[in-house]
């Protein structure tokens, strides 16, 4: 089963690397001689960025392929056609190609790099205009790099995955910056960072990369300014506007595609047949919760004439873990009452923190309930009527939202794809 064998491919770990990625995908000789691609690269907002782009194309009937990741609900979501989750069968037609080829070479490809590896395969079968890459981690040796790009972009930087991108914020700005391509254009958020022009230009100029074959140049930097408050789609959308500028690219469905795009666990809003309202937010850093914290808390007091609140959290290990605590408190703080459910997401690439862990903090909450299963934690917040949950909040890990989105049955192509049905 060729499922299983992508399975396997968990055992190969996380890699930063080049040379397997580029050998495979060099021996699979795909043409995007017809496609436009697109690179993004940043600590948070990326994702956003991407399903906005992807969106407005969609809108305006330009075909499109979007990977990104980690998926939330199915692996099958990180390969978007036209907003849609690709169909079981392309996805598993992708991944033989992928095995048949690391097999031929004797490469164990990660699971990252496979499923990257299979979305460039259904790109040139499928020859889409435009071709959005979401950089896993990093950028200078993420898998995505070894793919050919037109335009990349950066989001806003932070420190982040310092045990692998190391806590040097220039160090990690360099990293990201790396996805720049010599002769093209790459757009890069205006950051309060001491000396950031100066070494993401450097990073562009010295982008050219031997061992992927490209010939030596520089990429031009354009910066652009976000006004501070802003919030992160609003942000997407200038950044996606400075981009689509730089291609010659219509900006016409921009705003609309702002307004309606459907990107699953970011600030998402579920009514529930029980009549309980689930926000769900997948923000998994302190920088990115602080930028969303303001809009969760007015999102959440919309309609909540009880002040009440019911808030589910989980994370994976994360050496910044007090200050995403802090963040959460500031949260309760903002409600009259609030019932705190710490769980244990499942299916990440590190198994989250223990809740009787979890549970050892201080926490602004008037009640504290823990569960291993995050089944049991939504059984029972479901088993209470809606005057005594108040709303209900999801926040923590990305895992944590997709296992939520799971045993809600809220999985579906539809509930999946980037526009809603219309």
């Amino acid at each position: 089963m060729i499922r299983n064998w992508l399975e396997a491919t968990k055992n190969s770990g996380m890699a930063l690397g080049l040379q397997n990625t580029y050998a495979v995908l060099s021996y699979l000789e795909l043409d995007f001689d017809n496609t436009q691609i697109i690179h993004v690269a940043g600590s948070n907002g990326k994702g956003t960025l991407c399903s906005i782009i992807a969106a407005s194309f969609s809108l305006n009937n330009e075909s499109n392929v979007l990977f990104s990741s980690p998926h939330l609900c199915r692996v099958e979501e990180r390969i978007r056609l036209d907003g849609r989750p690709i169909s079981n069968k392309m996805f598993d037609n992708a991944l033989h190609q992928v095995k048949d080829a690391a097999e031929k070479l004797s490469i164990n490809p990660t699971f990252f790099e496979t499923t990257f590896l299979a979305a460039m395969v259904i790109t040139a079968e499928v020859m889409p205009k435009f071709l959005i890459l979401e950089t896993g981690l990093g950028g200078r040796l993420d898998a995505t790099r070894c793919a050919p790009a037109d335009l990349s972009i950066l989001t806003s930087i932070t420190k982040e995955h310092t045990d692998i991108l190391g806590d040097d914020i220039y160090q990690i700005i360099r990293e990201k910056a790396a996805i720049a391509r010599p002769g093209k254009i790459i757009i890069a958020r205006e950051m309060k960072i001491t000396n950031y022009r100066q070494t993401v230009t450097e990073s562009a100029n010295n982008c050219s990369r031997s061992e992927l074959n490209e010939l030596s140049g520089i990429a031009t930097c354009k910066f652009v300014e976000i006004p501070d408050g802003v919030s992160i789609i609003d942000e997407a959308e200038l950044l996606a506007i400075a981009a689509f500028n730089s291609l010659g690219l219509e900006t016409n469905k921009l705003a609309e595609a702002k307004h309606i795009v459907n990107w699953p666990a970011r600030l998402q809003e579920l009514s529930l047949p029980s009549n309980h309202r689930w926000i769900l937010d997948a923000a998994h850093n302190p920088s990115g919760l602080g930028r969303v914290m303001q809009q969760i808390i007015r999102l959440a007091k919309r309609d909540n004439q009880s002040d009440r609140i019911s808030i589910v959290f989980g994370t994976s290990p994360q050496q910044e873990l007090a200050s995403m605590i802090n963040l959460v408190n500031e949260i309760c703080r903002a409600f009259s009452h609030v019932n705190l459910y710490l769980t244990k997401p499942q299916g990440g690439r590190y198994p989250g923190l223990e809740p009787k862990l979890l549970a050892n903090f201080e926490w602004a909450c008037n009640e504290i309930h823990t569960h291993n299963e995050v089944s049991t934690a939504i059984d029972e917040i479901l088993s209470k009527d809606v005057a005594s949950t108040g709303v209900i909040l999801s926040l923590g890990s990305l895992y944590l939202q997709g296992n939520i989105l799971n045993y809600l049955g809220k999985d579906t192509d539809e509930d999946l794809s980037l526009l809603p049905k219309q």
